[in-house]
Protein backbone atom coordinates (compact mmCIF):
# COMPACT_ATOMS: atom_id res chain seq x y z
CA UNK A 1 0.00 0.00 0.00
CA UNK A 2 1.37 3.42 -1.09
CA UNK A 3 2.33 5.93 1.84
CA UNK A 4 2.92 9.28 -0.52
CA UNK A 5 2.38 9.91 -4.20
CA UNK A 6 5.33 11.08 -6.14
CA UNK A 7 7.67 11.05 -3.48
CA UNK A 8 7.07 13.81 -1.33
CA UNK A 9 2.94 14.67 -2.04
CA UNK A 10 0.92 13.01 0.27
CA UNK A 11 -2.10 10.81 -0.60
CA UNK A 12 -4.80 13.71 0.20
CA UNK A 13 -3.21 16.27 -1.40
CA UNK A 14 -2.60 14.25 -4.55
CA UNK A 15 -6.23 12.85 -4.93
CA UNK A 16 -7.79 16.45 -4.12
CA UNK A 17 -5.70 17.48 -6.97
CA UNK A 18 -5.97 14.24 -8.94
CA UNK A 19 -9.75 14.61 -8.71
CA UNK A 20 -9.79 18.71 -9.08
CA UNK A 21 -7.90 18.50 -12.74
CA UNK A 22 -9.86 15.22 -14.00
CA UNK A 23 -13.62 17.65 -13.24
CA UNK A 24 -12.03 20.13 -14.85
CA UNK A 25 -10.88 17.81 -18.15
CA UNK A 26 -14.19 16.18 -17.99
CA UNK A 27 -16.21 19.29 -17.94
CA UNK A 28 -14.23 20.73 -20.92
CA UNK A 29 -14.97 17.49 -22.82
CA UNK A 30 -18.27 17.16 -21.85
CA UNK A 31 -19.06 20.72 -23.31
CA UNK A 32 -17.54 20.21 -26.79
CA UNK A 33 -18.98 17.15 -26.89
CA UNK A 34 -22.20 18.28 -26.71
CA UNK A 35 -21.46 21.41 -29.13
CA UNK A 36 -20.58 18.78 -31.46
CA UNK A 37 -23.99 16.55 -30.67
CA UNK A 38 -26.15 18.56 -32.86
CA UNK A 39 -23.90 18.10 -35.83
CA UNK A 40 -22.68 14.30 -35.59
CA UNK A 41 -25.90 12.73 -33.89
CA UNK A 42 -26.07 10.23 -31.05
CA UNK A 43 -22.56 8.65 -30.65
CA UNK A 44 -21.31 12.61 -29.66
CA UNK A 45 -24.06 13.13 -27.20
CA UNK A 46 -23.37 9.54 -25.85
CA UNK A 47 -19.44 10.94 -24.90
CA UNK A 48 -21.19 14.48 -23.19
CA UNK A 49 -23.45 12.29 -21.06
CA UNK A 50 -20.48 10.19 -20.24
CA UNK A 51 -18.04 13.14 -19.63
CA UNK A 52 -20.68 14.74 -17.44
CA UNK A 53 -21.39 11.77 -14.96
CA UNK A 54 -17.35 11.66 -14.82
CA UNK A 55 -17.31 15.33 -13.99
CA UNK A 56 -19.59 14.03 -11.16
CA UNK A 57 -17.19 11.42 -9.69
CA UNK A 58 -14.58 14.02 -9.26
CA UNK A 59 -16.56 16.36 -7.91
CA UNK A 60 -17.47 13.83 -5.07
CA UNK A 61 -14.00 12.83 -4.92
CA UNK A 62 -13.18 16.57 -4.20
CA UNK A 63 -16.07 16.99 -1.52
CA UNK A 64 -14.50 13.87 0.12
CA UNK A 65 -10.81 14.98 0.50
CA UNK A 66 -12.18 18.25 1.92
CA UNK A 67 -14.79 17.31 4.59
CA UNK A 68 -12.86 13.84 4.88
CA UNK A 69 -15.87 11.57 3.79
CA UNK A 70 -14.87 8.41 3.05
CA UNK A 71 -18.09 7.07 0.98
CA UNK A 72 -17.85 10.43 -1.59
CA UNK A 73 -13.67 9.15 -1.84
CA UNK A 74 -15.15 5.79 -2.26
CA UNK A 75 -17.41 6.85 -5.36
CA UNK A 76 -14.27 8.30 -6.73
CA UNK A 77 -11.88 5.92 -6.85
CA UNK A 78 -14.16 2.78 -8.02
CA UNK A 79 -14.50 5.69 -11.03
CA UNK A 80 -10.89 5.87 -10.79
CA UNK A 81 -10.58 1.73 -11.04
CA UNK A 82 -13.29 1.77 -13.88
CA UNK A 83 -10.87 4.56 -15.94
CA UNK A 84 -8.16 2.88 -15.78
CA UNK A 85 -9.50 -0.41 -16.31
CA UNK A 86 -11.32 1.02 -19.68
CA UNK A 87 -8.04 2.65 -20.76
CA UNK A 88 -5.96 -0.60 -20.68
CA UNK A 89 -9.12 -2.38 -22.86
CA UNK A 90 -8.86 0.78 -25.13
CA UNK A 91 -4.90 0.51 -25.28
CA UNK A 92 -4.93 -3.31 -26.18
CA UNK A 93 -6.96 -3.20 -28.75
CA UNK A 94 -5.51 -0.25 -30.36
CA UNK A 95 -2.54 -2.12 -30.12
CA UNK A 96 -4.30 -5.04 -32.10
CA UNK A 97 -6.15 -3.32 -34.78
CA UNK A 98 -3.30 -0.51 -35.69
CA UNK A 99 -0.49 -3.06 -36.98
CA UNK A 100 -3.88 -5.49 -38.22
CA UNK A 101 -4.34 -2.89 -41.01
CA UNK A 102 -1.30 -1.78 -41.61
CA UNK A 103 -1.74 -2.72 -45.08
CA UNK A 104 -4.64 -1.05 -45.67
CA UNK A 105 -3.94 2.29 -44.01
CA UNK A 106 -0.88 2.57 -46.50
CA UNK A 107 -2.68 1.62 -49.53
CA UNK A 108 -5.35 4.56 -48.63
CA UNK A 109 -2.04 6.85 -48.03
CA UNK A 110 -0.53 6.10 -51.05
CA UNK A 111 -3.71 7.05 -53.36
CA UNK A 112 -3.62 10.51 -52.19
CA UNK A 113 -2.80 12.53 -54.61
CA UNK A 114 -0.59 14.76 -52.29
CA UNK A 115 1.11 12.19 -50.66
CA UNK A 116 4.24 10.85 -52.38
CA UNK A 117 5.56 7.59 -51.02
CA UNK A 118 5.89 4.44 -52.27
CA UNK A 119 4.53 1.04 -49.74
CA UNK A 120 7.98 -0.03 -48.44
CA UNK A 121 8.51 3.86 -47.34
CA UNK A 122 5.03 3.98 -45.90
CA UNK A 123 4.71 0.85 -44.07
CA UNK A 124 8.52 1.94 -42.29
CA UNK A 125 6.84 4.94 -41.37
CA UNK A 126 3.33 3.90 -39.98
CA UNK A 127 5.10 0.98 -38.21
CA UNK A 128 7.46 3.69 -36.15
CA UNK A 129 4.36 6.07 -35.99
CA UNK A 130 1.99 3.35 -34.06
CA UNK A 131 5.31 1.22 -32.32
CA UNK A 132 5.40 5.06 -30.74
CA UNK A 133 1.91 5.38 -30.10
CA UNK A 134 1.37 2.02 -28.43
CA UNK A 135 4.79 2.50 -26.53
CA UNK A 136 3.21 5.90 -25.57
CA UNK A 137 -0.16 4.38 -24.37
CA UNK A 138 1.63 1.57 -22.22
CA UNK A 139 3.77 4.21 -19.92
CA UNK A 140 0.30 6.07 -19.59
CA UNK A 141 -1.42 3.49 -18.48
CA UNK A 142 1.34 2.50 -15.82
CA UNK A 143 0.85 6.43 -14.72
CA UNK A 144 -2.45 6.22 -14.27
CA UNK A 145 -2.22 2.73 -12.00
CA UNK A 146 0.06 4.44 -10.19
CA UNK A 147 -2.63 7.59 -9.30
CA UNK A 148 -5.04 5.23 -9.13
CA UNK A 149 -3.05 3.08 -6.20
CA UNK A 150 -2.75 6.44 -4.61
CA UNK A 151 -6.03 6.95 -4.82
CA UNK A 152 -7.43 3.78 -3.46
CA UNK A 153 -4.66 4.18 -0.61
CA UNK A 154 -6.11 7.24 0.60
CA UNK A 155 -9.41 5.68 0.68
CA UNK A 156 -7.89 3.15 2.50
CA UNK A 157 -6.56 4.62 4.95
CA UNK A 158 -9.41 7.21 5.18
CA UNK A 159 -11.76 3.69 6.24
CA UNK A 160 -9.43 2.82 9.04
CA UNK A 161 -9.49 5.90 10.45
CA UNK A 162 -13.51 6.39 10.73
CA UNK A 163 -13.32 2.92 11.97
CA UNK A 164 -10.99 4.14 14.86
CA UNK A 165 -12.85 7.11 15.47
CA UNK A 166 -16.07 5.17 15.60
CA UNK A 167 -14.24 2.63 18.52
CA UNK A 168 -12.50 5.41 20.37
CA UNK A 169 -15.69 7.12 20.60
CA UNK A 170 -17.03 7.26 24.32
CA UNK A 171 -20.53 6.50 23.63
CA UNK A 172 -19.74 3.52 21.76
CA UNK A 173 -19.49 0.50 24.50
CA UNK A 174 -18.83 -2.89 23.68
CA UNK A 175 -20.87 -5.46 25.80
CA UNK A 176 -19.11 -8.88 26.31
CA UNK A 177 -21.08 -12.34 27.37
CA UNK A 178 -19.03 -14.73 29.56
CA UNK A 179 -19.20 -17.66 28.29
CA UNK A 180 -18.83 -21.05 30.42
CA UNK A 181 -16.07 -22.90 30.65
CA UNK A 182 -16.66 -26.71 29.35
CA UNK A 183 -16.09 -29.25 31.75
CA UNK A 184 -16.65 -32.69 32.10
CA UNK A 185 -18.70 -35.15 34.38
CA UNK A 186 -17.74 -38.04 35.61
CA UNK A 187 -20.12 -41.13 35.57
CA UNK A 188 -21.02 -42.40 38.95
CA UNK A 189 -19.00 -45.35 40.40
CA UNK A 190 -20.91 -48.40 41.23
CA UNK A 191 -19.99 -50.67 44.01
CA UNK A 192 -19.60 -54.58 42.87
CA UNK A 193 -21.76 -56.41 45.07
CA UNK A 194 -19.65 -60.12 46.07
CA UNK A 195 -21.80 -63.04 45.26
CA UNK A 196 -20.56 -64.81 48.04
CA UNK A 197 -22.24 -62.61 50.71
CA UNK A 198 -25.83 -63.87 48.60
CA UNK A 199 -25.03 -67.15 49.40
CA UNK A 200 -24.11 -66.62 52.59
CA UNK A 201 -27.49 -65.01 53.14
CA UNK A 202 -29.41 -67.73 51.65
CA UNK A 203 -27.86 -70.61 53.99
CA UNK A 204 -28.94 -68.39 56.77
CA UNK A 205 -32.30 -68.46 56.21
CA UNK A 206 -32.30 -71.93 55.07
CA UNK A 207 -30.95 -72.34 58.78
CA UNK A 208 -33.17 -70.65 60.33
CA UNK A 209 -36.55 -72.33 58.38
CA UNK A 210 -35.33 -75.67 59.51
CA UNK A 211 -34.75 -74.37 63.19
CA UNK A 212 -38.60 -73.34 63.08
CA UNK A 213 -39.65 -77.00 61.79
Amino acid sequence: MLSKCCFCIGLRAATLMLATLGALAYMTNAYHFSQLAGQFGFFYSALSTYYVGATFACIAGIIGVIKNKKNYVKIYSFFYWWQLVLGFTLSIVFSVVAFYFDKDICEKLIEQPDVDMDMGTCMDWYIKTASTMVICLGVSCLIDLHFCMAVWAYYQRLKAEHQYDVLSDPGFVLYYTAVPAYTTSQPPAYESVPHLDTKVTSTNSNVQNDAKQ
